[in-house]
């Protein structure tokens, strides 16, 4: 409980698990060796049945801002589970990870940055793929921009959870998770805050915060929104795909996660530096593309 002597922390790091004890680890140390410190994070188990419970354990026997939430296995993606989860969250916000993904060291003082304007209810950070073979697929979508966001709230979920935060004062107004919906309640929240309180409201980092992996249930080429396939194809085969955004993988035969990992642990502002370097030399070789390739459509 919040009081004089336990002060609410800004964030709350939420992470929902089930199933991941192989790569959880990961997850977390990226999640508490954040520059920004001020949070707690809930890890929410959604009748894990694994060793998820041991490792936590260990890293809240060590570290006070760990707290286990353990439910029984919720129907669909456990978002009744989720809901419960949520309603022990302290924090003035609500950052949003993933079991199977990787935030960088400055994730949370980033996302932080954004919230100081006071207008601001949803943000995400510039969002990043990375495939089994380390190629990473950032996407430049930016909501400030009305066919983006008619996209994002009437296509498709182009914003994975890990890129998200929102101000935990608008879960009073506008609920919480849609605990009727099989799955992507999570896309559906998102859409319901932007729509209620509007574009103006939106925050937005333009760097890369964290890679968002392949799910262990997906497979084939549909594992993420449009233009990820295509985005994975222009990645293997064309030349202009800065080197910064193709991680070796090949030497190790376990999950990507891990490898990149200890890539990150080795120098971790280095690490985030060099692949948002790479982002905008992709960024500039498709602006170049779209202006001067004679096979470009044009309006």
């Amino acid at each position: 409980m919040a009081g004089k002597d336990n002060p609410a922390p800004f964030f709350t790091v939420f992470l929902p698990t089930n199933g991941r004890d192989d790569v959880i680890g990961t997850s977390l140390d990226s999640i508490l060796n954040q520059s920004f410190r001020d949070f707690e994070l809930i890890v929410m188990g959604d009748g894990c049945t694994d060793g998820t419970a041991d490792i936590v354990a260990r890293y809240a026997e060590t570290d006070p801002r760990v707290r286990w939430l353990s439910y029984d296995k919720g129907t669909a993606q456990g978002y009744a589970n989720r809901n419960m989860a949520l309603a022990e969250a302290r924090g003035t916000a609500i950052a949003f990870a993933q079991h199977d993904d990787l935030m960088f060291h400055d994730h949370l003082q980033l996302l932080a940055g954004v919230f100081q304007r006071d207008n601001v209810m949803w943000a995400y950070s510039r969002p990043a793929w990375i495939d089994d073979a380390g190629r990473i697929m950032p996407y430049f979508v930016n909501l400030y921009v009305a066919t983006h966001r008619q996209f994002f709230l009437q296509s498709h979920n182009i914003v994975p959870t890990n890129c998200v935060a929102i101000r935990r004062s608008v879960l009073t107004s506008i609920g919480t998770f849609d605990e009727t919906l099989p799955m992507a309640a999570d896309w559906d929240l998102w859409k319901r805050i932007v729509n209620r309180f509007g574009p103006e409201t939106i925050g937005f980092v333009r760097h890369i915060t964290g890679l968002h992996f392949r799910a262990k249930w997906k497979e084939g080429d549909a594992w993420g929104p449009p233009p990820l396939p295509h985005l994975s194809a222009m990645a293997a085969s064309s030349a202009f795909w800065p080197p910064q955004l193709k991680l070796d993988l090949s030497v190790d035969n376990e999950a990507p996660q891990l490898t990149v990992a200890r890539m990150m642990a080795a120098n971790p502002a280095h690490f985030a530096n060099q692949i948002r370097f790479g982002s905008l030399q992709l960024q500039d070789a498709l602006s170049w593309t779209l202006s001067f390739d004679p096979l470009t459509p044009r309006c």
